[in-house]
């Protein structure tokens, strides 16, 4: 029974215990005392030389709760009116307009190679749809001039700023205030990257999905998820321009027809990626390749030698290369 000595015991040493840790916690706003009389326990607080009950000094943190949250919030508009109009709104502002510029640029030259069937590939950069409602707008409000911002643009951007503070710390992945800025202001994680196909069917460009993948032909196959990994690779280039641009490719575009191998090939080197490949049927001999050195494996009858013939493809002819 809950009224047993025994559990009456449990209960009370519970008590101390919990008022014992919220003293500690609470030393520099509220003195806590609990005092028996006769056989009850009396909880009480001296809070700015007043004592008060439970019930009040409850009402009494609330109220400076909401007003810290209320200064925090206030200090947190300043921060954010000074930093939507300085260094860090035109840096995210120039970064999202650069990630934009290069999606364009690669989709310029993916939309030169069609397949046989004339099955074309895109990348587009959205805004992740499982981000909040508003995100979409609070980023072309930062591509905005912080001058033709409106009064009701500056509350959606710190509402927005607000919902991504309080998402950070639900998430329990950033610790600091620095920290929790850092994940605010990651604009790659506002976005993604999807795939979208044209198939010259009057349809239009339609999102790649696993259903859309399977009814592609073999070579339509290969073609929708090469291309957005090469474009994707050499992005990845454009960030040290100076470095070696290899790209590895074994057993390269099986299925995928000779008109179609060519057109990639011109991709690839419009992209001035530096291959390197492995194959026993292709030997790269596309007018579009102005160059490319073959080494061809050779075995001799009878015995494990392996030696190579080595070739020279220079635009127009295949050569040997002595």
């Amino acid at each position: 029974m809950p009224h047993e000595p025994n559990n009456l015991g449990d209960a009370l040493h519970r008590l101390s215990e919990s008022v014992h840790e919220c003293r500690t916690a609470l030393s520099a706003r509220a003195d806590l005392d609990l005092e028996a009389d006769e056989d009850v326990q009396m909880f009480t607080a001296l809070v700015d030389g007043v004592r008060v009950g439970a019930a009040e000094l409850l009402a009494i943190l609330r109220a400076d709760a909401e007003q810290s949250r209320q200064e925090i919030t206030e200090r947190e508009r300043q921060l954010f009116d000074q930093t939507l109009t300085g260094d860090t709104r035109r840096h995210l502002a120039a970064r999202i307009r650069q990630a934009g510029e290069l999606v364009d640029a690669m989709n310029d030259r993916l939309e030169r190679v069609r397949t046989a069937s004339k099955v074309a590939v895109r990348l587009v950069w959205q805004v992740a749809p499982n981000l909040p409602t508003g995100t979409r707008a609070a980023r072309d409000l930062l591509l905005k001039d912080p001058v033709r911002l409106t009064e009701s643009d500056r509350e959606s951007l710190h509402q927005f700023f607000r919902d991504r503070i309080e998402q950070a710390k639900s998430n329990d992945t950033a610790t600091s205030w620095e920290q929790q800025l850092a994940e605010v202001f990651d604009y790659t994680a506002w976005h993604q990257f999807v795939v979208k196909v044209d198939r010259a069917n009057g349809e239009g460009w339609q999102l790649l999905t696993r259903k859309l993948h399977g009814a592609l032909s073999g070579g339509e196959k290969a073609i929708a998820l090469h291309l957005p990994l090469f474009a994707a690779v050499a992005a990845h280039y454009q960030a040290v321009p100076t470095a070696p641009r290899v790209i590895l490719l074994d057993e390269v575009f099986v299925g995928v027809d000779s008109s179609n191998r060519g057109q990639v090939f011109a991709l690839l080197s419009a992209l001035d990626l530096d291959l390197m490949l492995t194959s026993d049927h292709e030997w790269c001999t596309y007018a579009e390749l102005d160059g490319i050195a073959i080494h061809q494996l050779l075995t001799g009858d009878g015995d494990n030698a392996v030696t190579t013939a080595r070739f020279v493809w220079n635009g127009r002819d295949l050569v040997p290369d002595s």
